[in-house]
């Protein structure tokens, strides 16, 4: 059986879904999302970032992105396909196109047609999903972000104080540099956080910002870079928000 397809044309069809269905002002913002992740999707088989993004937002979705790639799957077999596309196209171009594609080129034609024909039905099944149960997926909500499993845990956490992620991980920052007061200035890139502070002394340890979730800090004299990932648009708001 020819596993793995669902990890490169599914998620793509999930990630085009999403993107329709993303609200006009927000598509711009969900597009610079969804293209890292589906290109790492693709070429790697790595897919949490779009998988966790609806598994725990709408399970349905998960329920159906399971069935539609197993049904690819069969479909594949039954054409008599098989083999492993677990980890995306690199891996597979390299140990199966490249080296058979002389001998068994249309087996791939027949591969690739099936994977955009169930791409279409994943954009298809999704997109009236999503509309109709309202889905607050990427664009669709407030928090324009793709998910991960720890920020899951952190959702489950956040909802026993009733304050968001988002909420609880500037808080959690702002504590760590040292409250409002000690905040000379403060602005983002992609995934970072770029904050001056007025006293060193009132900065917390490294260890006690990869605590609340930062994946490390960056520190030359008063500036700091606090790598916080994707989300860190929604973070520096709330941190703004405490502030005023």
């Amino acid at each position: 059986m020819l596993t793995g397809m669902g990890k490169t044309f599914g998620t793509t069809g999930a990630a085009i879904a999403m993107y329709l269905t993303a609200k006009p002002e927000n598509r711009k913002k969900v597009l610079g999302l969804l293209i890292p992740a589906v290109v790492t999707a693709v070429l790697t088989g790595i897919t949490e970032p779009i998988e966790f993004t609806f598994l725990f937002v709408a399970p349905l979705l998960f329920f159906m992105h399971a069935l539609l790639s197993a049904t690819m799957a069969t479909t594949l077999y039954v054409l008599g396909l098989s083999g492993n596309f677990q980890t995306g196209f690199i891996d597979f171009i390299f140990q199966n196109w490249l080296p058979l594609g002389a001998n068994h080129w249309l087996i791939y034609v027949i591969q690739f047609a099936v994977g955009v024909l169930f791409l279409a039905l994943y954009v298809v099944i999704f997109r009236a999903l999503i509309k109709k149960f309202d889905y607050k997926t990427p664009g669709r909500a407030a928090d324009v972000s793709l998910k991960t499993k720890k920020d899951y845990k952190q959702s489950k956490q956040a909802g026993d104080t009733g304050k968001s992620v988002d909420q609880e991980l500037a808080e959690g920052y702002l504590a760590a540099l040292g409250s409002k007061d000690n905040i000379d200035s403060i602005t983002n890139c992609a995934t970072r956080l770029r904050v001056k502070v007025k006293d060193l002394d009132q900065v917390a340890t490294d260890e006690a910002f990869m605590e609340i979730g930062a994946a490390g800090v960056v520190r030359s004299g008063h500036n700091l870079q606090v790598i916080v990932g994707l989300r860190v648009p929604q973070v520096r708001g709330n941190i703004e928000d405490l502030m005023n």
